[in-house]
């Protein structure tokens, strides 16, 4: 079950498509988009469901607006995935599949020897979503400078150097 506030989306990308950097919670049918899209790469893998977190969601989405505001994606330190588009060209989910698609590089090995390209970076969003430790996901989105800004926030962070996803 996903609790989250009732602020809706559409209203903060209204603001958005006003020229400022719009924030906003995701709405339930929302996270459990994301979550579900999540879960469904972990399940293939036999991998226990990640669950919701209220707190890594709302981290999120402050790094969302902070992103929008940029106009660029930037890391903030945390164990996180970002993922941008083209203003209302792409879904919650297909956001998320622009780091699912990376399963097609992935090899399960010792983190960074975990591409078949020789690059961790190549696989880190997917090998992310599918790190075994990792139990908790939580996810903002923002819309600014014609962007959308997707944001999720991993607990504990996954891509351990020295150790394998799972």
């Amino acid at each position: 079950m996903v609790a989250m506030p009732k602020r809706g989306l559409l209203a903060g990308l209204v603001l958005g498509l006003l020229g400022q950097p719009a924030m906003a919670s995701l709405e339930p049918r929302q996270a459990q988009e994301v979550l579900a899209a999540h879960n469904r790469y972990r399940a293939a893998l036999a991998l226990p469901a990640l669950h919701w977190s209220a707190p890594l969601a709302e981290a999120a989405e402050r790094w969302a607006a902070r992103l929008a505001t940029l106009g660029r994606m930037q890391h903030s330190g945390a164990g996180e995935n970002l993922a941008m588009g083209s203003a209302g060209a792409y879904s919650l989910g297909q956001l998320v599949a622009l780091w699912g698609n990376e399963r097609r590089h992935f090899v399960n090995g010792t983190f960074p020897a975990v591409s078949a390209t020789g690059n961790w970076v190549d696989v880190g969003h997917y090998s992310q979503m599918v790190w075994r430790r990792t139990s908790l996901v939580g996810c903002g989105v923002a819309r600014g400078r014609g962007q959308d800004f997707l944001v999720c926030h991993y607990g504990p962070p996954g891509n351990v150097m020295g150790e394998r996803p799972y």
